[in-house]
C-alpha cells in the first residue's frame, strides 16, 4: 500500500508540549512528580487491557523505554488520544504523544514530541503525518526515529533530546532518500555490541521490510539495504538480541480494520542482524513462500488487529509486549482510535510468544513488577542503603536522571552501597552507572558478605566490563568483556544481573532494550547478600539501584488444539460423482475426476461487486469439530491475480471465512480470508504455502456469546501443523463447511478429500 493515511483519522499536534518539556528539563516543573493516580478499575497488583485508558483512548504504534529518571516513557503515532477529541480543532490534537508511568500500569500524559514551534522545517507541518516513533538511548542522548508521511513522500526521520520528555529537535533532514519500492515507514533501530547501528523499515510494498546499516551518528544509511521480510507481507519491525540470536519481530496484514483485521505479530531469528531471518520451522521470512513464527494473533476474545509491537522488561526481569488493537465490540464504527494493549511475553524453547500462546488478554491479569523489593531512585537520598566499612557516598542531580548517588572516597578499594532488606536467592539486580573520572571504576554489586568479600560487575574508563569475585580483599575470579570503542562510560549505562540457581548473568546495555553491549556469567555464593552499587577512586555515579525477586519463567507453551476421532459419516473421498449431502451456493462448478474434486479457479468472489462465487457446501457436525482437506494448488506458477482455493465456513456471502493459499506479487502464503472480496490486505496470514497443502479449520462455540469461532491450521507435510489466530462468525445458524476455488482464473485446484474429526 502507498501510505497509512487512509488508515488513520486526520489528527494534529498540541502547542505548548515542547514548552512543558523544556520547563521540566530546566527544573521549573518537577521531573519527578508523585505517582500517577491509580486507575480505580485496577486492584493492586493487577491490570486490564487496554492500558493507559485513564489518559488515552487511542495510543497506537507504541514504543517504550525506561528513562534514567526511573520512569517508563511511551510514545505513539500522532493521534487525537481521546474519543471526545476526534475531529477537534488543530490545536487540540497530538503529534506523537508521550506518556509516563512508574509501574507500567498507571500512566500520565507529559507532552508531545512535535508542535507548531518545533516541527521539522524540511516538511510542511500542516500536510505531514508523524507516525510510529521508535525510542533509543545512545551515549547520553535519546534518539527518536519516526515516520514522516503524506502522499507518496514517506520516509524515516530522527529527532534527539537530552530527556525522554523532550524538548525534541529534528536533525534537519530525512534519513533516507524518498523511494517507492519500499514504503519508508515504521522504523526500528538496533545497536549491536560492536556499535554498528541498523535500521529496519518498510510496510506492504514489493520491497517488504528492509534492513540497512547506519553511519556512526545514526543519521544516514551506509551501504545497500537488504530485504528481510517478503513482499507485501509485513511492517512494524522490531529487533532484539538474545542468547546470540538476532530476533526480528514484525506485524502482518490488517492493521486498521476492526471488522476483519488480524494484524498478527510474527518473528524470525538469524545469526546476523542483516539476516537471513528464519522461523522456527527454518523457513525464511523473505522467501517466496515466506515463513514467520506467530508471536501474537487474535484469539477469539474482543481484541483484534493486535500488532505493531515493542518490548519492555519489568523490575523482576519479566518481559512484556506492547501492541495496539481494536475492540471489535466497539459501539461507534466511526471511531478509528487504537488503544495500547500490554501482555506478558514468554520465551519458550528459544522463541517468544504472548502468554504462552494464549495471546492478547481481555480479562484482568497479574501486573508487571513495577517496584523493587529493595532499592531507590535516590529522590529521598540514601535512606534505603547501607554503606559498609569506611565507604563514603553522597547525592547529586541532573535534569535527565534527577537525584543519583555518587562516591566521594578517593580510595582504590571498592566503596559499597547496599540496599537494605534485599531478598536473597534468585533475584534481578539493576543500576544505571556512569564514570565521572578516569582511572576509577563503577559497578553493580552482585553479592557481598562485607567489605572484603564481594562479587562486583565493574565498568571502567577503558570501556571494559569485568566481573570480579573477591575473598579477603583478594580477587579469586575475574572475567572481562570489552564494549565497542564508541561506547562512552561517562554517560549512563544500565548494568543488570539475573541470578538464578547461584549463576549471575550480567549484561551492560544502554537502556535494557535487549540490545546488550557485553554479557558475562559468573557463579556467586548462595548465602551472600544480594545487590548494590560500588565505586573506586570517587569515580562512580549510580542511579535506579534495585533488587527484586526474579520472575519465574513460563516454560510450557499452550498446546495446539486436540484433534479427536474421525467422523466417517461426514467424510468425502470423491470416489464417485454422488457427493451425498453436498449442495451448491451459486452455480455448480468443477467435477469429480479420478478420486479428486477438480475445480479451476473462478473469476468471482463474494463481494457482490461482480460475479458471485460458488461454494460447494455441506452441513457440519454440531459443537466442537475439526475439518481437514488435502489440496493440490500449483501456487508456484499462479499468476499474480490472487487466485485462491481451499475450505470455507459459510453462513452467507457476508458472513463467511475461507482458508486458502494465494499469490500476491512475488509472495505466496496461506491466509484465513475474513472478508468478502479477493483483496488480501485485511486478512489473517498463516504459515508458508506450497503446491500441496493440508488445511484445517477447528470449530468451537463461544459459551458466552454463542459465536462460532474458527481456528485455522496449515501443513506442508500432513503431520506438522501451524495453528493461526481465531476468527468468528455470528451466533445463530450453524455454518456449513465446504470448498471454494475463486478470485481469478488461471489455476486448477484438486482436492483429495474432506474429513471431519470430533
Amino acid at each position: 500500500m502507498a501510505s497509512k493515511s487512509a488508515r488513520f483519522p486526520a489528527v494534529r499536534g498540541r502547542p505548548g508540549a515542547a514548552l512543558l518539556a523544556l520547563l521540566m528539563v530546566l527544573g521549573l516543573v518537577s521531573a519527578h512528580p508523585g505517582p500517577a493516580a491509580a486507575d480505580p478499575a485496577d486492584p493492586p497488583g493487577t491490570y486490564q487491557n487496554p492500558v493507559m485508558d485513564n489518559v488515552a483512548d487511542a495510543f497506537s504504534d507504541p514504543s517504550i523505554i525506561r528513562g534514567k529518571d526511573g520512569y517508563w516513557y511511551a510514545y505513539a503515532t500522532q493521534t487525537s488520544m481521546r474519543r471526545d477529541n476526534q475531529g477537534g480543532p488543530w490545536e487540540s490534537q497530538h503529534f506523537m504523544p508521550i506518556t509516563r508511568s512508574a509501574d507500567l500500569v498507571n500512566w500520565t500524559y507529559v507532552g508531545d514530541v512535535f508542535g507548531p514551534d518545533n516541527h521539522p522545517e524540511w516538511r510542511d507541518f500542516a500536510s505531514t503525518y508523524y507516525w510510529a516513533p521508535d525510542i533509543r538511548y545512545i551515549n547520553g542522548t535519546y534518539y527518536l526515529y519516526y515516520s514522516v508521511a503524506g502522499g507518496d513522500k514517506n520516509t524515516i526521520a530522527l529527532a534527539m533530546s537530552d530527556h525522554p520528555a523532550g524538548p525534541w529537535k529534528d536533525i534537519g533532514h530525512p534519513l533516507l532518500p524518498y523511494g517507492t519500492t519500499v514504503n519508508q515507514i515504521d522504523p526500528s533501530v538496533f545497536v549491536d555490541s560492536d556499535g554498528q547501528k541498523y535500521l529496519y523499515y518498510g510496510s506492504f510494498r514489493d520491497g517488504g521490510i528492509q534492513a540497512v546499516r547506519l553511519n556512526e551518528e545514526g543519521t544516514a544509511p551506509v551501504g545497500d539495504p537488504v530485504q528481510v521480510v517478503g513482499a507485501r507481507r509485513g511492517e512494524a519491525a522490531y529487533a532484539v538480541k538474545r542468547d546470540g540470536w538476532y530476533y526480528l519481530f514484525y506485524s502482518g496484514l490488517g492493521c486498521c480494520a476492526r471488522d476483519k483485521g488480524a494484524y498478527p505479530v510474527f518473528v524470525g531469528r538469524a545469526k546476523n542482524p542483516m539476516g537471513p531471518f528464519k522461523d522456527a520451522e527454518g523457513v525464511g521470512l523473505a522467501d517466496l513462500h515466506p515463513g514467520g513464527t506467530i508471536v501474537n494473533a487474535p484469539n477469539g476474545n474482543k481484541w483484534v488487529a493486535t500488532g505493531h509491537s515493542a518490548n519492555v522488561v519489568d523490575k523482576s526481569g519479566q518481559q512484556w509486549i506492547l501492541t495496539n488493537g481494536f475492540d471489535r465490540h466497539e459501539s461507534d464504527p466511526t471511531w478509528g482510535g487504537r488503544p495500547t494493549l500490554m501482555d506478558r511475553l514468554d520465551w519458550i524453547d528459544g522463541w517468544p510468544t504472548v502468554r504462552a500462546g494464549a495471546w492478547s488478554s481481555e480479562e484482568r491479569q497479574t501486573a508487571p513488577t513495577g517496584a523493587w523489593d529493595a532499592g531507590s531512585t535516590f529522590e529521598d537520598g540514601l535512606a534505603h542503603f547501607d554503606i559498609p566499612g569506611h565507604g563514603s557516598w553522597t547525592t547529586g542531580s541532573d535534569p535527565d536522571s534527577g537525584r543519583y548517588a555518587r562516591s566521594r572516597s578517593r580510595a582504590a578499594v571498592p566503596q559499597l552501597l547496599l540496599p537494605r532488606r534485599a531478598p536473597g536467592g534468585d533475584v534481578r539486580i539493576e543500576a544505571d552507572v556512569r564514570l565521572r573520572d578516569d582511572g576509577g571504576r563503577v559497578g553493580l554489586v552482585l553479592a557481598s558478605a562485607g567489605p572484603s568479600d564481594h562479587a562486583v560487575a565493574w565498568l571502567d574508563s577503558t570501556g571494559t566490563l569485568s566481573v570480579e569475585v573477591a575473598r579477603d580483599r583478594k580477587v579469586v575470579r575475574k572475567l572481562t568483556a570489552r564494549l565497542h570503542t564508541d561506547a562512552d562510560p561517562r554517560t549512563w549505562h544500565s548494568l543488570t544481573a539475573e541470578i538464578r540457581d547461584g549463576a549471575a548473568r550480567v549484561q551492560v546495555s544502554s537502556a535494557m532494550l535487549d540490545m546488550p553491549l557485553a554479557e558475562l556469567t559468573v557463579d556467586v555464593p548462595e548465602d551472600w547478600r544480594r545487590g548494590g552499587a560500588a565505586s573506586t577512586r570517587g569515580a562512580g555515579e549510580v542511579d535506579n539501584v534495585g533488587v527484586t525477586r526474579l520472575y519465574p519463567p513460563v516454560t510450557v507453551k499452550k498446546p495446539d488444539p486436540r484433534i479427536g476421532a474421525r467422523l466417517p459419516e461426514y467424510d468425502e473421498g470423491f470416489d464417485d460423482n454422488q457427493l451425498d449431502g453436498w449442495t451448491w451456493f451459486g452455480p455448480a462448478d468443477g467435477k469429480v475426476t479420478e478420486g479428486q474434486y477438480v475445480w479451476p479457479t473462478q473469476d468471482a468472489d463474494f463481494s457482490g461487486r461482480g460475479t458471485m462465487a460458488s461454494a460447494l457446501l455441506r452441513d457440519a457436525p454440531t459443537g466442537t469439530y475439526t475439518v481437514e482437506t488435502k489440496l493440490h494448488f500449483p501456487i508456484t506458477d499462479a499468476p499474480d491475480g490472487r487466485s485462491q482455493a481451499g475450505m470455507i465456513a459459510f453462513q452467507s456471502p457476508e458472513d463467511s471465512i475461507h482458508l486458502a493459499p494465494t499469490r500476491t506479487g512475488p509472495s505466496r502464503q496461506a491466509f484465513l480470508w475474513i472478508g468478502r472480496d479477493r483483496d488480501s490486505w485485511p486478512e489473517m496470514q498463516l504459515g508458508p504455502s506450497a503446491d500441496t497443502m493440508w488445511l484445517r479449520l477447528r470449530h468451537t462455540v463461544d459459551p458466552k456469546t454463542g459465536e462460532h469461532t474458527f481456528q485455522p491450521a496449515t501443513s506442508r507435510d500432513g503431520k506438522h501443523y501451524i495453528w493461526g489466530g481465531v476468527w468468528h462468525l455470528p451466533a445463530g445458524s450453524d455454518p456449513r463447511i465446504g470448498l471454494v476455488s475463486l478470485a481469478g482464473k488461471g489455476v486448477t485446484a484438486r482436492f483429495d478429500y474432506v474429513r471431519f474429526y470430533s
